[in-house]
């Protein structure tokens, strides 16, 4: 009895995968979109922070400065190197109310805050720390006692004098072991304002 030959199968058609759930693969334009808003994402942290300033490289960060200061991402090389800053400061105010109560009122202190407000007044936090609180900045002075008024006022009670006062305290070196040695804090009454009717309002 004759065998009759073997005849090879058809390849088959490989079956599509199914879709797998959850959001939808993302167009061409997206990603290109995507790709050149992190490529000008990183040339602008860069050329902002980097420690040169070349004529180029000034004019660069002239066309980028709407965006980095809208952003909030401004930050100079001088943070890191050569010389970062070996001082821990900030800025509170002593509020004087008519009846002769006193309060203190401070300006946002990073390691008081939660994350989202981090964000939103780290800038804010260097206005009173590396601006308000330097002899420099004494312009300025006037207008943040102003603020505080308006923020201290209460429906029963007005401030009647405004106390700027800088706390300051210099990082030491660490221990013979790496750890953090305490230090001590001082601090000083910059600026005393009389707060005038008009400024409440």
């Amino acid at each position: 009895m004759r065998k009759k030959p073997l005849r090879s199968e058809e390849p088959r058609a490989e079956e599509p995968t199914p879709a797998q759930p959850g959001a939808a693969p993302l167009s061409r334009g997206a990603r290109i979109a995507i790709t050149v808003f992190v490529a000008f994402h990183l040339f602008a942290v860069i050329t902002w922070a980097v420690p040169l300033d070349t004529p180029l490289i000034v004019q660069c960060r002239e066309a980028i400065k709407g965006y980095m200061l809208w952003t909030g991402l401004f930050q100079k090389w001088d943070m890191f190197a050569p010389d970062p800053s070996k001082l821990n400061n900030y800025v509170t105010a002593t509020v004087l109310y008519g009846d002769g109560r006193t309060t203190v009122w401070t300006f946002p202190r990073m390691e008081t805050l939660g994350y989202v407000d981090k964000y939103f007044k780290e800038r804010y936090r260097k206005y009173a720390s590396d601006n308000l609180r330097l002899d420099t900045r004494a312009p300025l002075w006037p207008d943040a006692a102003r603020y505080v008024a308006r923020a201290a006022a209460t429906p029963s009670d007005a401030p009647v004098e405004i106390d700027l006062v800088r706390h300051w305290s210099e990082v030491p070196p660490a221990g013979p072991h790496g750890e953090e040695l305490p230090a001590p804090w001082t601090e000083f009454t910059f600026y005393r304002y009389s707060v005038q009717p008009g400024d409440l309002r």
